[in-house]
């Protein structure tokens, strides 16, 4: 745990005193009081709780004075407990799918940085360009998350006068990272990110973002303050599948081929060397740990594995630590776990003879309806997103060649399991693989400038066609269907 204490006039709430302060604290929901996960513990005399608080807390966690910040003004000094549990993963080593890290000793001459933004988390790895060799990746929290866990509620933030202080955040992030590689921070970097982490990390206007037709400022492969920006696509198809569809070799294959992004944004990509067709849904942060109860990153304690047998619930965590939350691996096999032992029907309805506050996994880890919604809502837009971009490119499943699953989590994820929730179809299990952070590894590839690798980049994201979802009729009758299990 860590305190915060401070005066104020009751102006504002705690969440954005904090803010302001320069304190990160999660608030997945933008401050609207929904996702529960600013919480704050008062050491001092705890105000009076609000009526949604009562809804997202227990009456356990109300009398202990834990309020949410958002929801929370005071007049005068107050001291608050913070839970910082995600703190855990604000540096920490990664493997790159495909790639190993070699065994250089000693710092290169000319060291690189490739760096993937994401909306929830961050990627980076130290580079030896000369030798085409990886020193050492990490990842850590974008904690832009305090003004919520997706896109729209960013570009919302900035829009209302916030995108210093967001440009300021992912800098923060980002600086931080680089130093725990020990070297330089003037180092050159390579970016690749979804368009509004570009947007924010320029301090680009993101006032055409958010309202048709979508206009980007700019998304062209460009220098700036000393960092190559990777090229986008379009607003919600952004550098990282442009990046995925380089590193898993799309626009070099002869059949075609599917790569899913399992991020916040749910973007996807089908096609061969020949075309190639993209899309994006709002699928929501759910398989990031986003918008769950009891949700979490992928940190030391999250549960990421579980099964059910004859009503004994056994689960794995990271690092074998006592559980915290859900991981979006965890979120995938609980829903899977609870369709198989009947538990949940194929509307998404949690049996009535469990206990209110949801199906308990650990003993401060639960899960309920309103998560199984979450997922519902996320699967079904994933599936109905490759549904309809497999029509629009007028193949059927025994077409396809290869499903390639990319995402922060894509590595560890259950296939059989991501399949029999329905986000996958079943009869493609054979032919799909999970191959974790392709946007990172597309940075890596173009900064070993290999085969024209910059040219390809170029082509991609001048060449792809975009399918726009929300104008597709099949888009929503796919949705509606793929709501259930």
């Amino acid at each position: 745990m860590k305190q915060f204490s401070g005066s104020s006039d009751g102006s504002k709430n705690l969440l954005e005193i904090m803010r302001e302060k320069g304190w990160r604290i999660h608030a997945d929901c933008g401050g609207r009081g929904t996702c529960g996960k600013c919480r704050v513990r008062f050491i001092s005399d705890a105000p009076e709780p609000l009526d949604i608080e009562k809804e997202r807390l227990s009456a356990k966690a109300l009398r202990e004075g834990v309020r949410l910040a958002c929801q929370t003004r005071v007049c005068g000094d107050f001291t608050v407990e913070i839970d910082d549990t995600d703190d855990a993963m604000e540096i920490a080593s990664i493997e790159i799918a495909s790639i190993e890290e070699s065994d250089i000793s000693e710092m290169p001459q000319n060291p690189v940085v490739a760096m993937d933004i994401g909306t929830t988390t961050l990627a980076a790895a130290l580079l030896d360009p000369d030798r085409k060799k990886i020193i050492k990746a990490v990842t850590g929290v974008n904690h832009q998350r305090s003004f919520g866990a997706d896109v729209i509620s960013r570009i919302q933030a900035a829009n209302q006068g916030k995108g210093d202080e967001l440009k300021e955040l992912i800098r923060s992030d980002i600086k931080e990272l680089v130093s725990s590689f020990g070297v330089d921070e003037s180092i050159p970097e390579i970016i690749s990110a979804n368009t509004t982490m570009q947007h924010l990390w320029q301090g680009l206007s993101c006032e055409t973002l958010g309202v048709a037709p979508y206009t980007p400022v700019d998304i062209s492969c460009r220098t700036v303050d000393g960092c190559t920006l990777l090229p986008g696509i379009s607003t919600y198809v952004g550098a990282d599948i442009v990046s995925g569809i380089v590193a898993v070799g799309m626009d070099q294959s002869e059949k075609p081929c599917v790569l899913i992004d399992l991020g916040t944004n749910g973007e996807m990509a089908i096609g061969n060397k020949d075309r190639i067709m993209v899309a994006s849904t709002a699928a929501g942060p759910a398989f990031e740990g986003g918008n769950i109860s009891c949700g979490t990153a992928g940190i030391p304690g999250a549960v990421s594995s579980i099964t059910i047998d004859e009503g004994t619930v056994k689960y794995e965590t990271i690092g074998d630590q006592a559980p915290v939350g859900l991981c979006g691996t965890g979120v995938i096999e609980i829903v899977y776990e609870l369709l198989k032992e009947g538990l949940i029907d194929d509307t998404g309805f949690l049996d009535e003879d469990i206990d209110e506050n949801g199906f308990r996994i650990a003993e401060q880890v639960l899960f309920t309806q309103k998560d199984i919604r979450e997922v519902q809502l996320a699967k079904a837009a994933i599936r109905a997103g490759f549904e309809t971009i497999l029509q629009a490119y007028g193949i059927d499943y025994d077409q396809i060649g290869t499903v390639y699953l990319a995402g922060g989590f894509g590595l560890k994820i259950n296939l059989e399991k991501a399949c029999g929730i329905g986000l996958l179809p079943e009869e493609l299990l054979e032919r799909t693989y999970a191959v974790g952070n392709t946007s990172l590894k597309g940075a890596v590839q173009f900064a070993f400038d290999q085969g024209g690798i910059r040219d390809r980049f170029i082509k991609v994201a001048s060449s792809s066609e975009e399918v726009s979802l929300a104008d597709s009729s099949v888009f929503q009758e796919e949705y509606m269907d793929r709501m259930y299990f």
